[in-house]
């Protein structure tokens, strides 16, 4: 029989040579290039990824000032056309004030002399030649008088002088005779 001994002899011990990786400066650069360049990369991928953040923020902001400058705009363009709108009017009825004539002016005149707080109101305006008869209702007989005194002032008429007043509760209906100053007043 043959005996194997499988347990080592402790006696002797073996040292194994270690494997040392031997490193060239070749390869270390190149390695150094590599991480340089990676590194390069990642910063150039950092700041373009960065810049585009900030370029799509200014654009977006931009659409909404474009926006809001679009509105306006709009909004200018429908105001213009009612400035226009009313500049014509006001020119129609500039037109038809520089081409009144008679009763027309006369009526006109007349309604500027009535007293402002509004408790007059004329119900009659005749005129034949130069005699002008007004006719109406106050509230206040008071008013009356004020209502003379600015046809008088008015120099629409020579005279202006009270022909009936009826004095109620409520109203006073009175009647007024003028007599105008003649064409020039009524053209």
């Amino acid at each position: 029989m043959i005996r194997v001994n499988l347990i080592r002899d402790q006696t002797v011990r073996i040292r194994k040579a270690a494997v040392r990786p031997r490193i060239s400066r070749a390869g270390l650069m190149f390695v150094g290039m590599l991480l340089l360049l990676a590194a390069g990369l990642g910063v150039w991928w950092y700041y373009i990824h960065s810049q585009i953040k900030d370029i799509t923020a200014t654009r977006d902001r931009l659409r909404l000032e474009d926006a809001r400058v679009q509105s306006w705009k709009k909004e200018i363009r429908e105001y213009e056309k009612l400035k226009k709108l009313r500049q014509s009017r006001i020119e129609v009825i500039e037109k038809l004030k520089e081409s009144q004539t008679g009763p027309v002016v006369l009526l006109s005149q007349v309604i500027q002399c009535i007293p402002g707080d509004s408790s007059l109101w004329l119900t009659l305006l005749d005129q034949k030649g130069d005699r002008v008869q007004i006719g109406g209702y106050a509230l206040r007989g008071e008013s009356v008088p004020d209502f003379m005194t600015n046809l008088s002032s008015s120099g629409i008429f020579k005279t202006v002088d009270l022909e009936t007043i009826e004095d109620d509760k409520d109203t006073a209906k009175f009647s007024l005779v003028c007599i105008s100053q003649g064409k020039r007043a009524t053209e």
